[in-house]
């Protein structure tokens, strides 16, 4: 790969990573007061919070990625 197109991944993988960091602010919390009451002090509902879990593994992939290009 030349270095246009490490380039060009570059941005790529920047617009992924920019996707993803917004889906993860999508995903709704739960409220404070329902955060606050909580033992563990979750902000996600369990299913939420495997989709954040799940979008931050990709976060980290493009990351990995990012980092072999150079």
């Amino acid at each position: 790969m030349n270095q246009e197109q490490r380039a060009q991944r570059y941005d790529w993988l920047l617009e992924q990573y920019k996707k993803v960091e917004n889906d993860i602010k999508r995903v709704p919390k739960l409220s404070l007061d329902q955060t606050l009451n909580d033992i563990n002090s979750r902000e996600y509902t369990n299913e939420n919070l495997n989709k954040v879990n799940h979008l931050k593994e990709h976060l980290k992939r493009i990351d990995t990625e990012v980092k072999g290009l150079f």
